[in-house]
């Protein structure tokens, strides 16, 4: 009865979350994700450490906090998801909906590969001892070296083990290798580059990727990488079977509360540790010097719209399903600041841990700190290898991954099934063609997803997610806050307006200064420091052909160019 009588809302046929407790933990759930475990640590240790804390405040107050207000009051007040909310705003902008779409199905694609690595892992941590802490499984070379052992004779081909020598390194996968003289032939020396036993595990056990393989060679699928995508896409049907009214109550009551549960575990675990503090050191001193640096500030608000999600669409996809007078303003605010700690508290977690696994080695924890799938397949899994009962702690983190990751995975697919539901409501009208739909898009996403599952599968994985996520967003966040505050806004006064229908008062003048002014042109700054400091996509230390960078930038241009195609066709058929 309440949306009934809002004229500008789908009515009572659309469904709403049973409770704010789900809305606002499904939101913490999409928001908290794999970035805060293996992005949000390392980028603070690199700008920073405690100082880059200044930055990043700064950017939650003046972008994170009111832009998170102005999606979710803007999904809440229309009731539609982002496909077709801009048809009802400005049809000439129709196209920011498709850009929403887009962008959620291609990250949809890789986000889930990597979902599928955190159960290959999971799976593997129960065995009696983890294949990936020593060297003397099949698929490890005689250039494997653990760092913990004796060092092991070069000289021969060890028993069981692989003769290939890789011919280079990549730092995105090796961060605990180590360089060393050795005698070669006649009294030959040459640098011989060493590979730590969780490093081959990724690169052999779980790819078999050899030196020929890359984006032009890809190799043969993986099939247990491949069964293991199956099964997180199949994970992930069940999940959202049933819309909000499942992924609320999955959400809520498990995959974004549980991971604090083992984060706090791996906390107290971690900081127990010898070396420990010295790696938590790393992680918080401040360098006040570094604030000077630009890089310090881009690197703050890049952060940000990925710890957020911030005009990704899955916002005001999720608020469009909640009540019209919920109090959306308290749960920008509750959000913004979980992430932040939360991102502060995995730091803990992952440098307790470097630095015990820096202790132990007896090298810096510059040496051994990496970021990214290097993190979290890497060098994490080495040094819980290194604990007592090894496989409960290994099984603990790759659960919580898989819970991360999956919690940010049903938001993902959620906002491209809705935008189709709401886009031909044919295909919501009842539940079994809303289910179906779904399958069909899940299954596309498989199939495309398959190629990462490859040899050569990292770099197609590493090309996605360069390109797909990256300044695209920041071009339809800048549109985004156009269109809501200037044209439909009429200057803002119209969206303060709908916040005081919603909520019984008017947003505070900073909120409408940060919509209308601060957020879009720090945004626009962002944007055109990206393009200045730009450089072509790279797999560890080798670039990627120019054919694959072309490639590349069509991945980021699908979700923008979509704005100024529908633009120009609306204007070009309009009357008058």
């Amino acid at each position: 009865e309440e949306d009934a009588e809002n004229p500008n809302r789908e009515g009572g046929n659309r469904i709403q979350w049973a409770s704010p407790t789900e809305f606002l933990l499904t939101c913490i759930g999409y928001s908290v994700g794999l970035g805060n475990v293996w992005r949000f640590p390392y980028l603070c240790y690199k700008n920073g450490g405690g100082a880059f804390l200044i930055p990043y405040v700064i950017m939650i107050i003046c972008i994170g906090m009111p832009l998170l207000f102005m999606e979710y009051s803007f999904g809440q007040y229309f009731g539609v998801g982002s496909l077709s909310i801009f048809k009802k705003v400005c049809p000439m902008f129709q196209g920011i909906g498709i850009g929403y779409v887009t962008l959620n199905g291609l990250v949809c694609v890789y986000y889930n590969v990597i979902i599928a690595i955190s159960l290959y892992y999971l799976f593997g941590s129960f065995t009696k001892t983890l294949p990936w802490g020593h060297c003397g499984n099949s698929w490890n070379t005689e250039f494997c070296k653990d760092v913990f052992e004796k060092p092991m004779a070069l000289a021969g081909n060890q028993s069981g083990r692989l003769n290939a020598p890789p011919q280079r390194s990549f730092t995105f996968l090796s961060a605990d290798f180590t360089t060393v003289a050795t005698t070669v032939g006649l009294n030959a020396t040459a640098n011989v580059t060493h590979y730590s036993p969780s490093d081959e595990f990724f690169r052999h056990a779980l790819l078999a990727m050899g030196d020929e393989h890359n984006v032009s060679n890809l190799g043969a699928v993986r099939w247990h990488l491949c069964l293991c995508l199956l099964l997180a896409w199949i994970l992930v049907i069940i999940f959202v079977s049933r819309g909000i009214q499942s992924t609320g109550k999955v959400v809520a009551y498990f995959t974004a509360t549980f991971p604090y549960v083992m984060l706090t575990v791996l906390v107290v675990r971690g900081v127990t540790l010898p070396g420990a503090s010295q790696g938590i050191l790393y992680f918080v001193t401040p360098k006040w010097e570094m604030l000077k640096s630009p890089d310090v500030w881009f690197a703050a608000a890049t952060q940000l719209f990925y710890s957020t999600n911030l005009a990704w669409g899955g916002m005001i996809t999720m608020s469009s399903y909640s009540k019209f007078t919920h109090n959306c303003y308290r749960d920008a605010i509750m959000i913004n600041i979980v992430s932040f700690f939360t991102s502060l508290y995995a730091g803990f977690a992952v440098f307790s841990i470097i630095g015990f696994m820096a202790n132990e080695s007896g090298v810096p924890v510059d040496k051994v700190i990496d970021s990214g799938p290097g993190l979290a397949f890497v060098v994490y899994p080495r040094a819980l290898s290194l604990m007592p009962l090894s496989q409960l702690w290994s099984a603990l983190f790759f659960f919580m991954l898989f819970l991360l990751g999956i919690g940010s995975q049903m938001v993902l697919i959620e906002t491209v099934v809705t935008g189709f539901v709401d886009e031909f409501p044919k295909l919501g009208l009842n539940r079994c063609i809303r289910f179906f739909t779904m399958v069909a898009v899940v299954v596309i996403f498989f199939l495309c997803g398959i190629p990462m599952t490859t040899q050569g599968g990292m770099w197609v994985l590493q090309l996605m997610d360069h390109y797909s996520a990256g300044f695209c967003v920041l071009v339809i966040a800048i549109v985004e806050c156009m269109v809501i505050n200037w044209i439909y806004g009429q200057c803002n006064d119209r969206m303060a307006a709908n916040v005081k229908e919603m909520l019984g008062h008017h947003p505070k003048r900073w909120w409408l200064i940060c919509w209308k002014y601060i957020s879009p042109c720090i945004i626009m700054f962002i944007l055109i420091f990206s393009f200045v400091r730009y450089s072509p996509a790279k797999y560890g230390d080798d670039f990627y052909p120019a054919w694959a960078d072309v490639i590349g930038w069509f991945m980021s241009l699908a979700s923008n160019v979509p704005i100024l195609v529908v633009a120009v066709y609306k204007y070009v058929v309009a009357d008058g």
